[in-house]
């Protein structure tokens, strides 16, 4: 049985260099009050990280930011998952593509840092 208490690892997620735990949560007090622990994908809004290259991480299902061009036939949501600069990486992480949001600089912070 799969053991889904707060802080318990749900899975580790690796995308080249960038290594991710994936740990059960609440995304909100209202959560815990109500619901069972789910898993808690990282904030890349709040704590921004990079490939290599520079391009930032991103969860799928988080708000499209200012470059957001939705892919042909997508409607609704607005989410990160729904631009054409979403490059899936796995379930719910991608890596945006757009050039605008590239850090081109040695000082941007790397997915290993």
């Amino acid at each position: 049985m799969e053991d889904i208490r707060e802080g318990a690892l749900h899975k580790t997620v690796v995308i080249g260099d960038a290594v991710f735990e994936i740990r059960y949560g609440y995304a909100s007090e209202e959560e815990r009050q109500h619901w069972e622990p789910t898993p808690v994908y990282p904030d890349f809004v709040t704590m921004p990280r990079y490939t290599p290259e520079g391009f930032p991480f991103v969860t799928a299902y988080q708000d499209g930011c200012d470059c957001y061009r939705p892919k042909p036939m997508i409607t609704g949501e607005n989410w990160c998952s729904d631009c054409k600069h979403f490059e899936a990486c796995e379930e719910y992480i991608g890596i945006c593509r757009c050039d605008k949001r590239a850090q081109h600089s040695a000082s941007a912070p790397k997915a290993d840092a």
